[in-house]
């Protein structure tokens, strides 16, 4: 039986004995007995157009309901009743993803914006101490500036620089006092001594009079921070690429589909057939991610533990499932293979991965020789 949508519910007055004004035919009851469109006569409108949209898209009944229940107990059983013919008494396995990775979308941009502020203070800073760090890395690394310093006088001057930093390499830099405000509290100036061959190759450059920083341009670091940036950028790749899991799983999941078609080689069954039941996995992973990622924002657990509970999780479901679906598998076949695809899936998002961080880097650095 068809479910009531929007204009159903804002237009409940059908006219009788009129015609169906998708296919013609005589009309009999609320919807239409030859093409199931609702008997209504009103004319479509800007408001009844988005609504209908958002309905047929998202809206969640007791059928969507009832299939996650039978998507998360009973692995496997989705597939054999989509299969059988079954469609109406569960949501289609497309729509399931794309609800999932909607309400996963939706929940990571309106937290993420929560954090946007101190996301951007901790890359501020830290790329405000990323050279002078690299810049004392090398100095204490070179041995034969480390001799040039030694054999140099040294300079008392005021720094511009973390306190915690200057503390890590003596070596280079003796601290002598802390700088504080009027409120006592100290800040990132700090009265040093340092050889003063710093300040004559310009590595320590003075800004203000009487204080200095370290030169933003250092020959010395120049190649270590171009290591560095590219190693940034990795890591901010994936950072951005982890809210799109649900939509690489989904898009993936042809290939996913295939990887399962070969490891049943005597299975005569069309590609449409592991296509659904692919879907069904992929929901079932997306609605995973979905509550780990609620749970990573509430309590806080580590990342190890969360990606343990993915991996045993999925597997675990997977090898239920091969072996429902695929009658006459038994446990260990199932699991055997359960930990084949896994593998073979991992392969194809972490390529999918890569594809994608070498086509954005290229982007990256083409924008870059063009400017």
């Amino acid at each position: 039986m068809k479910g009531k949508t929007t204009t159903d519910l804002q237009h409940k007055e059908v006219a009788s004995g009129g015609k169906c004004l998708n296919c013609g035919a005589d009309l009999q009851g609320a919807y239409c007995h030859v093409c199931g469109q609702a008997a209504t006569h009103k004319k479509p409108t800007a408001s009844w157009f988005v609504a209908e949209y958002f309905y047929n898209a998202f809206f969640w009944d007791s059928k969507c309901l009832h299939t996650t229940w039978k998507l998360i107990s009973r692995p496997g059983h989705l597939t054999n009743e989509f299969n059988a013919g079954k469609y109406v008494a569960y949501e289609h396995p497309l729509k399931l993803n794309m609800f999932f990775l909607f309400v996963f979308v939706t929940i990571f941009m309106f937290f993420s914006n929560i954090d946007k502020s101190s996301n951007l203070i901790n890359e501020t800073v830290q790329e405000e101490m990323v050279r002078p760090h690299l810049t004392l890395d090398a100095l204490s690394e070179d041995f034969g500036y480390s001799v040039k310093m030694k054999s140099c006088d040294k300079d008392t001057i005021l720094l511009s620089m973390p306190l915690s930093l200057a503390d890590e390499f003596p070596q280079v830099i003796t601290v002598i006092d802390k700088v504080t405000d009027y409120g006592g509290e100290i800040l990132d100036t700090v009265v040093v001594a340092v050889p003063e061959v710093l300040i004559q190759d310009d590595i320590l450059i003075e800004n203000t009079p009487g204080t200095y920083s370290f030169s933003p341009h250092n020959k010395l670091v120049d190649d270590m921070l171009e290591l560095e940036s590219i190693s940034e950028l990795w890591r901010r790749l994936l950072d951005i690429l982890s809210s799109y899991f649900p939509l690489i799983f989904l898009l993936t999941s042809p290939l996913l589909a295939f990887a399962i078609k070969l490891l049943q080689p005597r299975r005569k069954q069309p590609f449409i057939s592991f296509f659904i039941f692919a879907l069904h996995y992929t929901a079932f992973v997306e609605l995973i991610l979905l509550l780990i990622y609620i749970l990573y924002l509430t309590i806080h657990p580590s990342l190890e533990t969360l990606e343990l509970i993915v991996t045993l999780t999925s597997c675990i479901y997977l090898t239920i499932a091969i072996r429902n679906v695929f009658k006459g598998t038994t446990w260990v076949k199932s699991t055997v293979k359960a930990l084949m695809v896994s593998f073979i899936y991992q392969l194809i998002c972490f390529t999918a991965f890569l594809v994608i961080f070498i086509v954005t880097l290229f982007c990256i650095l083409l924008n870059q020789e063009i400017a």
